[in-house]
């Protein structure tokens, strides 16, 4: 899981509807469990609620911060798996004093709206939300998820050409797409599209079909992501289990699956073919958290 802290100065007004806003978006793309989302402040005292205005202006972005408290960042907070975005560049300079690297700092220009009335919150809001493309790439490299249409067939197609040696066709994706009981998700990386994920939720029960990410976008955690939006829809959907099949073979993906906390309920015996070889199936039970 990601780590991402919004920073700014005092943590009651830029930073809590940032990190407000930025959960929001994860949630409408599904990926709602894949960071941890938090906001601080470099000059920030303990404890004290967000500004009125600032709730106000979030709320109008659809976000509710009203339970935020404010809190100081601290050293605790520096760690190696942590990504920060500050809200100008004075902050993310003094955060590289303190020694974080500057890859994981985002720097952002937003003025501070505070003391201002609510139209210059409404405008911080806007300028934050417009932001969070940004922010999700900087944090996870891709530009987003999203749920396939029908017209992406062809795109599903041309990734399944790619990656399998019995690739499924245009038509039979088409299909798939059109069936009310598929959920289908494709990620787009560099402008382009880099993945997808597919499965038929048959009566609460989920039957992942495939998973798919170009060669030249992997090892980048694009498949944990489309796993992770799969599973947030099976979750969404009240589905008792998720299950797959995968090659003996292929270890990094059972090991993501098994971070996911799949377990292993059984075996197809010669289910692949070019070269034979034995499937596994995995299942995830709905009252296992994911990663």
């Amino acid at each position: 899981m990601f780590h991402v802290i919004f920073v700014c100065t005092g943590n009651t007004c830029r930073s809590p509807m940032a990190a407000g806003l930025f959960r929001l978006y994860l949630q409408n793309m599904g990926l709602q469990d894949c960071a941890k989302v938090e906001s601080a402040g470099l000059a920030a005292a303990a404890g004290a609620p967000p500004s009125e205005n600032a709730v106000k202006a979030a709320a109008g972005f659809g976000a509710d911060i009203s339970a935020h408290r404010s809190r100081p960042l601290t050293g605790a907070d520096i760690t190696p798996d942590t990504r920060f975005v500050c809200m100008t560049p004075q902050h993310a300079a003094v955060l590289q004093s303190a020694g974080v690297l500057s890859e994981h700092i985002l720097s952002l220009s937003v003025s501070d709206p505070f003391m201002g009335d609510e139209q210059v919150y409404m405008r911080c809001a806007k300028q934050l939300s417009d932001a969070m493309p940004k922010v999700f790439r900087f944090v996870f490299g891709c530009d987003g998820v999203r749920r396939m249409q029908p017209q992406d067939a062809k795109v599903a197609a041309a990734i399944e050409q790619t990656c399998f040696a019995h690739p499924w066709s245009e038509t039979a994706l088409r299909e798939s797409l059109e069936n009310p009981n598929a959920c289908f998700f494709l990620l787009t990386a560099d402008g382009r599209p880099a993945g997808y994920i597919g499965a038929d939720n048959i009566s609460g029960e989920v039957y992942m079909n495939d998973l798919a990410v170009l060669p030249e976008f992997r090892r980048r955690g694009f498949g944990g992501l489309l796993l992770s939006a799969l599973v947030t829809y099976a979750r969404t959907q009240k589905a008792a289990f998720v299950t797959l099949e995968v090659r003996e073979s292929n270890i990094p993906a059972v090991s993501l699956y098994r971070a996911f906390g799949f377990q292993q309920t059984g075996m197809r015996k010669n289910f692949y073919r070019d070269p034979d070889e034995n499937a596994l199936i995995l299942t995830l039970s709905m009252d296992k958290k994911q990663v």
